[in-house]
């Protein structure tokens, strides 16, 4: 009548014994508050065999710590209701650490008592991303909120620079300016009648050479406010050497003794991807000095094939043991940042000596 002759039912149970068996998500049945079945997978989850789950109460079996809401959540299902929910076993596996297992479970009837049967699947590795996702999300926000207090600062910082320095120098060249034209206009007027004063050259020449001075100050200090703006020495002298001439002056501004090698190669990489390794440096660099109490810091740039890698290194005091413990950690996401948006990773933590270090690799363009 239902199609099946009465043999087929034991092939057709062995069949489905088999699928189960055969199965990627743990498979439980559940009855009167006891293991009646586990497949394979599902013990093997919790790093066991199916005889040590099969017979055993749900209590004996479940974590200490989420017994109580685990045997709760199997009354309420067997009883009908909670069906859509799932729950999470937080399982402690001998030779594998912490997993997280999600059980799914629904009521059935099995030989004519209500019973649960469901799955478990091994979620650890998906909360473990979430979770990274999560972190990530949460310490971009910081790093943008951290960026556009950066950049109110750097406006204000150069709002008072080009008040107090661009503006004082050109208000200095405007009254200089001033002096100059009087000084020839009075050398210009008729004398009504008297014998007229020689013109003051000497004096003329030392006051443009005053206004030339002024000029030259207020050059200067555009050069070194756009140079705090975009680093115009890359255009100048290339990256590596570029490299060298801050690696210098963080010298000379630090007393920290900064050593430097580079590529016999030169770069021909694109001016932005440049310009981010340079401000990778530029900011280990600050690390060093705001953070590190260090007496030696070692920039070191290696070219393999088609990559660089860049190690910037000191005798410091290092990294705390967590990164998100550091007092700096947007300062470290920014160099995070910055090479991973030229296809590049970067490994941070401390050299066996103690001092804190620093590796970004990235695909590098070199000249031929």
């Amino acid at each position: 009548m239902n199609g099946f002759e009465d043999g087929d039912h034991a092939n057709i149970a062995q069949l489905f014994h088999g699928i189960v068996e055969q199965s990627v998500a743990g498979i439980y049945l559940i009855q009167d508050g006891t293991m009646q079945y586990v497949n394979d997978k599902f013990a093997d989850f919790f790093g066991t065999t199916p005889a040590r789950f099969i017979g055993r109460p749900l209590a004996d079996v479940a974590p200490p710590e989420q017994r109580q809401s685990l045997v709760a959540q199997y009354e309420r299902r067997v009883q009908g209701s909670d069906q859509g929910s799932h729950f999470l076993i937080r399982a402690n596996v001998r030779r594998r650490g912490p997993r997280l297992i999600e059980i799914h479970g629904r009521q059935v009837i099995y030989r004519n008592r209500s019973a649960v049967v469901g799955i478990g699947i091994d979620v650890t590795e998906r909360e473990k991303a979430l979770k990274d996702i999560e972190a990530s999300r949460s310490q971009l926000r910081a790093l943008m909120s951290a960026v556009e207090t950066i950049q109110d600062t750097e406006r204000a910082h150069i709002a008072l620079e080009l008040h107090d320095d661009i503006g004082g120098l050109l208000t200095a060249l405007k009254f200089d300016v001033a002096r100059l034209r009087r000084r020839l206009t009075d050398a210009d007027a008729p004398n009504s009648g008297t014998r007229s004063e020689p013109t003051d050259i000497a004096g003329l020449l030392q006051l443009t050479h005053e206004i030339s001075g002024t000029a030259q100050e207020a050059i200067d200090a555009v050069r070194r406010i756009s140079d705090e703006l975009r680093p115009s020495l890359i255009d100048h002298l290339g990256m590596l050497d570029a490299i060298r001439d801050h690696a210098a002056k963080f010298q000379a501004r630090y007393g920290i003794c900064c050593s430097v090698t580079v590529p016999q190669t030169e770069s021909a990489a694109d001016p932005a991807s440049e310009r981010d390794l340079f401000r990778i440096i530029q900011e280990a660099l600050t690390n060093v000095a705001r953070h590190a109490s260090a007496t030696k810091v070692t920039i070191t740039l290696v070219r393999d094939d088609d990559t660089l890698e860049a190690t910037i290194e000191d005798d410091g005091v290092g990294l705390p043991t967590s990164i998100e413990e550091s007092t700096d950690g947007l300062g470290l996401a920014g160099i995070c940042e910055r090479a991973r948006r030229i296809g590049g990773h970067t490994t941070i933590g401390n050299s066996t000596a103690g001092g804190a270090r620093i590796e970004v690799r990235v695909p590098w363009a070199f000249a031929k």
